[in-house]
């Protein structure tokens, strides 16, 4: 089975309750760095829900608290069975041949699951019409099983909304690879499934969608692009388009699961130091981030009781998976300060098709070079800072290459290639930007750009270290973070050359502007306020 999803913090204090004979941890807490609160956890011991050989993961509370259900390779196959909290008796209720995983309860008490089953090949399956993809299926507590999905693709991570209106899921249906959206399905299945969040690509992806209990903001995890790390994102239920990062970048992140009040997610993470993959604790609109402290080996796929008030989690500090329990208090120590924005949207350079004419009238005349290749040597106004800035231009490829060809770079002192835009050897557009470090972070098109035919580009470093990019007005679906480079004044800007002269577009540069800020019609960087306390959120 792809197990796509499976992240970091000091570790927790540990303190005893006076006169309870209980162990409590404090958490180790840590804001981010644009939050101005703090996140206190205080956790119970942990409890051992499950044991023996074979794997027990992607745990979920039943809304009565009384059950868990989870996934199990005990018998060999991936199956889901039910944990009794009571007595600790365990219960198959989809087992046999064919993979049975990710389980999520209904308000009813019915299980929707992942299901797939592959017991020929696929010129077989194609013959007798069987489906052998992954699809999702419906247990009731009287025992029977029904479809609520099915095909030659993959739907899994299954969440249900809090109403029990609808299924929202990952699906690679329609997609090249393993790529994955986000669909959505009524429970009654009386409606057909429809793609809330299209995904598409080789290194893009979002998985394990779920709707806030007030049913205002969606969350997924999603694969970042280029650098193929798991990011939690948030947007907007009306407006999935325009989404928010809430992790760090340097952080990876997956699992993610509302507290039943929306106040919290928990989640499974990573950043590098960290004795292995652990539970976070998330205050989406402060910033304010926790490890648990759940002492060794790995620990992930957190779930919420129906009450707030524990987590249930796998962690395989015995050799195999277990699930074990614990108790947690949240504290928000203080509110967020309100945010600030820069004003100054401004073009610095833009190209009249024989100078870079700058934001004060002053030109840089373009000195040719081979081909359509053009370079500006010293370009006034692009010392962005760690400011937002935006690179827009259109352009048109006549041919594609079997490698990569430069459409526009900006050359800094920080770095010799401190922004592009370039064709990649798949023939896609691809814009980056730089880390602090000068490390590469950008975004690739969802599609190969089309030969012979003027398309417009815009990408966009946010303040955040954030990127988008635009193809022809529309958003593309890669998201990546951390671009935090400061740059101070470029030292040159060069068109459909590399700026040493290389990597020669076999197309040319129809138009070019650069500037600081965003560009009319363009939304500025979504922040945690603009979405969970602004009308994004309404």
């Amino acid at each position: 089975m792809n197990m796509l999803l499976h992240s970091h913090l000091s570790s927790g204090c540990i303190l005893t309750a006076a006169g309870a004979g209980v162990a409590l941890c404090l958490a180790g807490c840590i804001s981010s760095p644009q939050a101005d609160s703090a996140l206190r956890v205080r956790c119970g011991r942990m409890k051992a829900l499950t044991d023996g050989p074979g794997h027990d993961t992607e745990a979920v509370w039943s809304p009565d608290g009384r059950r868990i259900a989870f996934q199990t390779d005990r018998q060999g196959d991936w199956d889901v069975a039910v944990l009794d909290v009571a007595d600790g008796g365990v219960t198959p209720v989809a087992a046999g041949a064919g993979h049975a995983c990710y389980p999520a309860w209904t308000p009813d008490g019915r299980l929707i699951y992942a299901f797939g089953h592959h017991p020929m090949t696929a010129v077989q399956a194609a013959r007798s019409g069987a489906d052998c993809g992954y699809g999702l299926r419906v247990w009731r507590p009287d025992g029977g099983i029904s479809e609520l999905t099915q095909g030659y693709w993959r739907d899994y991570t299954p969440s249900v909304t809090a109403d029990g209106a609808f299924v929202y899921y990952a699906s690679t249906r329609g997609n090249s690879g393993n790529s994955a959206g986000v669909w959505r399905v009524p429970l009654d299945g009386e409606a057909r499934a429809a793609c809330v969040l299209p995904l598409d690509g080789g290194t893009v992806g979002a998985v394990q969608p779920s709707l806030s209990p007030d049913g205002r903001f969606l969350l997924w995890a999603q694969l970042d692009g280029f650098r193929e790390n798991w990011r939690l994102t948030a947007a907007a239920a009306t407006n999935l388009q325009e989404s928010l990062t809430l992790t760090p970048a340097e952080m990876s992140a997956y699992a993610p699961r509302w507290s039943p009040d929306g106040r919290l997610i928990a989640f499974t993470g990573f950043r590098a130091g960290d004795p292995g993959w652990g539970i976070f604790l998330l205050e989406p609109r402060t910033g304010g981030l926790c490890r648990l402290a759940t002492g060794r080996g790995h620990a992930r796929s957190p779930a919420w009781s129906p009450g707030g008030r524990s987590l249930v989690f796998e962690n395989n500090r015995s050799g195999f998976y277990k699930l074990y329990r614990m108790p947690v208090r949240c504290d928000i120590l203080c509110e967020r300060s309100a945010e600030t924005q820069s004003s100054l949207d401004r073009v610095e350079a833009r190209w009249d098709g024989s100078a870079l004419v700058d934001a004060g009238g002053g030109r840089v005349a373009g000195m040719p070079q081979a081909g359509d290749a053009v370079r500006f040597e010293r370009p006034a106004g692009l010392d962005f800072g760690s400011g937002a800035f935006f690179v827009d231009l259109t352009l048109v490829v006549d041919r594609h290459a079997p490698d990569t060809r430069i459409a526009v770079v900006g050359q800094y002192a920080e770095h010799a290639l401190g922004w592009q835009v370039f064709v990649r050897e798949n023939r896609r557009l691809f814009f980056n930007s730089r880390g602090p470090d000068g490390r590469f972070i950008g975004i690739e098109s969802d599609d190969p750009v089309q030969t012979g035919r003027p398309v417009r580009v815009l990408g966009i470093r946010d303040a955040d270290g954030a990127m988008r990019l635009y193809v022809d007005g529309r958003k593309q679906a890669g998201c990546a973070s951390g671009a935090t480079l400061s740059y101070s004044p470029a030292l040159s800007v060069c068109f459909c050359q590399q700026w040493n002269g290389g990597m020669r577009l076999n197309g040319r540069v129809l138009a070019f502007a650069c500037g600081r800020g965003y560009p009319p019609g363009v939304p500025r960087v979504m922040t945690s306020a603009g979405l969970f306390d602004g009308e994004a959120g309404q």
